[in-house]
This record gives structure tokens, C-alpha cells and sequence, in this order.
């Protein structure tokens, strides 16, 4: 697809839109040329900051984009829904690509960055069957402080794929040890659920993937997070892994014919009932706006 360049909008149209919209706390649009960020609310939430991609986006981008205006600070459904919507827009990836996406710096240490990658396996050869890709990123980050986790969705020639997984660095603590096997859990059912469906919410679909692994089926987190005693102090800590992963990597390994303990189980078995065909009324009745296509919680 050729992006029509004489269509762009220029940021005064844009706040001019979004006022019509119903966002008039909005006092300017700022259009910038990033590589990670998407959009982001400044000054008090009276500065919109776009990622130049948007100056092409359709008119129900400038809706979502008003409800993030006028829902801000908030975590309503509407306001998750609307994120989700903008990020994930195929232009602005299109945009990402062509500007060269990079993570952001990763704040695991070596001994964090294997558990991690071990954990990852583990939980989607027992929980998923191996339906998920086997070597998805997995990042800790030492910068999110209202979430504790995200999915980074894209596409890479109209294919969807996930850039990562980022997880706090916080959830490294001992204290964390449930919530993060939960907030891993939640994030890969996001990738699941985008990779199947291109589903970007915490929706039915969603639920449905969060039940059936095992994690809690709701898109914020429910109770006390641990932090550390000293603001800004250094997390090194490596977590034990689940009880019998071992077990399974050696299973893995087996089969495959030898090789690391660590092994990916191969094959992507069929878990049976899938989401498309379980009924929505079988379904009980969400990477931040600074990074591509986040599902966080």
C-alpha cells in the first residue's frame, strides 16, 4: 500500500479534530519522527504527542485518540479499547519498520535473561502445548511504574508477530514470585490471542485464553505489588522455576533427540475446543502509549 503523502494532516487539523471530538483539554499536537513511541499526553494531558505516522491515520483513529484525551488518567474499558485501536494501526508499523525498531534497553542480567527464557518454555509447553513461537523475547524493564507488564505486537510483511514480552523488573522480587508467573501468563495470552485472531483487548477471546492457561481474567491487577525497600535499588534476584521443569525440558530434549536443558518443546498441538468455536456466550463477560502495539496490565 502507497501512503497518499497529500493527505496528511497537519498537527493544528488534528487539534482542531480532536476538539470537535470532545477533547478540549487538548492545547496542542505535537507530530515527531520516533522510533519506539507512539503518542504520548504531556503538560498535564493538554500536549498530544503523535508519532508523524498518525498525520495519515482515518477519522476513527482521531476517535480513539479523543477518548484517550478525555480519558486520561483513567483505566476505563473505553480507554483500553482505544489504546489498543492506535496501536494497533498497520501505518504506524509500517512507519516503525521503515525507522528501525529497536527495544528498549533490557534490565535483566545474564542469570535473569536464561530463567526468563526458561520460564517462557516451560509455561508454553504446559499451559499453551506449544502453540506459542518458542523464542519470543522476553525483557525485564526498570521503567514501567503504573504496570507491570506488556505484549509488543507488529507486522512484518502483513504478517502479525510479537516483538516481546516486557515484564517489571520488580516482579523478580521474592515477595512477587505468584504474580509474576501470573503477569507472564496474561501477557502470553495476549500474543496468543494476536497471533491467532489479531485480537489486541481484553475481551471475551481474551478471557477465554486467560482461564483456559490459568491466570486471572481481567486486564489490572488486583491487590499489593512488592517494591523494593530502597527506591531505584538494583534487582538481581533469580527465581526458582516451577516445580517439574526440568522434567519437561529433559522430556523436550528426548524427544528431539538430545540437546540443552532448556529445550523448546516442538510441535504445536491442537488444544481442541478453540476460541473460535467455543459460543461468546460461553465467555464470561488493556504497550503503554510508548511503545509498538502494548498490551499491558
Amino acid at each position: 500500500m502507497t501512503l497518499d503523502l497529500e493527505a496528511a494532516r497537519t498537527p493544528a487539523t488534528i487539534l482542531a479534530l480532536l476538539h470537535v471530538r470532545g477533547a478540549d483539554r487538548l492545547r496542542s499536537v505535537v507530530l515527531r519522527r520516533n522510533r519506539r513511541t507512539l503518542w504520548s499526553l504531556t503538560r498535564r494531558s493538554t500536549v498530544l504527542n503523535l508519532h508523524e505516522a498518525y498525520a495519515r491515520a482515518p477519522d476513527s483513529l482521531l476517535d480513539a485518540f479523543a477518548e484517550l484525551v478525555r480519558g486520561a488518567p483513567s483505566r476505563s474499558r473505553a480507554y483500553d479499547r482505544a489504546r489498543r485501536e492506535v496501536a494497533a494501526w498497520p501505518g504506524v508499523h509500517r512507519a516503525m519498520r521503515a525507522a528501525g525498531w529497536k527495544p528498549p534497553r533490557c534490565a535483566a542480567t545474564p542469570a535473569q535473561r536464561v530463567h526468563l527464557r526458561r520460564l517462557y518454555r516451560f509455561l508454553n509447553a504446559t499451559r499453551f502445548e506449544g502453540r506459542l513461537p518458542g523464542a519470543i523475547p522476553i525483557r525485564l524493564s526498570g521503567r514501567f511504574r503504573r504496570r507491570l507488564g506488556q505484549m509488543v505486537s507488529g507486522y512484518d510483511a502483513g504478517r502479525r508477530v510479537v516483538r516481546e514480552i516486557a515484564l517489571s523488573v520488580e516482579l523478580m522480587l521474592r515477595e512477587n514470585d505468584a504474580l509474576r508467573i501470573d503477569t507472564l501468563l496474561h501477557e502470553m495470552a495476549h500474543a496468543i490471542h494476536f497471533l491467532d485472531e489479531g485480537g489486541l483487548d481484553h475481551g471475551p477471546r481474551w478471557r477465554w485464553w486467560a482461564r483456559r492457561v490459568g491466570c486471572e481474567p481481567r486486564a489490572c491487577r488486583e491487590g499489593p505489588v512488592h517494591r523494593p525497600r530502597e527506591a531505584g535499588a538494583l534487582i538481581t534476584r533469580v527465581p526458582p522455576l516451577p516445580e517439574g521443569w526440568r522434567d519437561r525440558a529433559a522430556g523436550a530434549a528426548a524427544v528431539a533427540g538430545g540437546g540443552a536443558g532448556d529445550a523448546v518443546v516442538s510441535g504445536a498441538p491442537s488444544f481442541g475446543e478453540s476460541p473460535q468455536a467455543r459460543p461468546r456466550s460461553a465467555s464470561a463477560a488493556s504497550t503503554t502509549a510508548s511503545a509498538v502495539s502494548p498490551n499491558s496490565r
